[in-house]
């Protein structure tokens, strides 16, 4: 094991023990898409006939994709809170003068995060299992949408770091990061492109939420559809490109 790699897996199983101490933060972030995930499914479950949705048949099982994605976007919102934790109280000056890769601080929240997100993520799909919704590609695709919301969820947890990491204050970092809650609403989560009007369609081909969203439900409700999973993919990585590298500049900054 080299040395980032054995420096990261002790800072990550930290930043996971510090999540999970506390039984409020993981209930807090699920609960939310969970009410919105048996409340509409229910309200909405004729929607489905529609001519936009294509054939979709259960409409709790083309929602659960996009509650997946709200439990991701929730787990990260306040992602750049626990960096900017660690500066107040002066912990990070300490990691900064211990011997370890600099970048292995940066990597001991985003490893950990991955394995948040895909574990909230795996709350609400087994839930939604649970409530009858079915997972066409079985257990492979099930691991498929996990991992996408993984990807994601360390991708978009850029929208919170960097205002945290630039702004070294609590209330600019959640309200910045909260600015985007409205992309999460606007994305194909609870309607297909199809339904909505003209100019939202437009904001829908370059938000990434949706992308990632369409691959989840592939995986859920048609198949491995290698061309909208291709899709997903590359949004997670132009996504992670940009918010990252802000991510990396902030971080040099504020250490540096």
């Amino acid at each position: 094991m080299t040395a980032f790699a054995y420096e990261t897996w002790h800072l990550g199983r930290r930043t996971l023990r510090r999540f999970f101490r506390v039984p409020a933060n993981p209930v807090s972030i699920v609960l939310f898409p969970l009410i919105q995930l048996f409340v509409f499914s229910q309200l909405f479950r004729d929607i489905v006939q529609l001519p936009g949705f294509a054939g979709q048949t259960s409409y709790l099982a083309y929602l659960a994709p996009g509650q997946i994605a709200f439990t991701v976007f929730f787990a990260v919102s306040w992602s750049g809170g626990n960096l900017l934790a660690d500066y107040r109280n002066g912990y990070l000056d300490k990691l900064r003068a211990a011997p370890i890769e600099r970048y292995a601080i940066l990597a001991g929240e985003l490893v950990p995060l991955a394995l948040e997100c895909a574990f909230m993520g795996g709350a609400i799909l087994v839930l939604s299992v649970l409530l009858g919704a079915r997972v066409e590609t079985g257990i492979a695709g099930a691991a498929g949408i996990l991992l996408l919301g993984a990807g994601f969820g360390v991708a978009w947890s850029g929208m919170s770091m960097v205002p945290a990491l630039v702004t070294k204050n609590e209330q600019a970092t959640s309200t910045l990061s909260m600015l985007f809650f409205p992309v999460a609403f606007m994305s194909t989560a609870f309607v297909p492109a199809a339904l909505m009007p003209d100019w939202l369609k437009t904001l829908n081909a370059v938000n990434p939420i949706s992308y990632v969203i369409e691959g989840m439900r592939a995986l859920m409700t048609t198949g491995w559809d290698w061309g909208v999973l291709g899709a997903a993919v590359i949004a997670i990585g132009l996504t992670g490109l940009v918010l990252q590298g802000a991510t990396l500049w902030a971080f040099r900054r504020l250490t540096g």
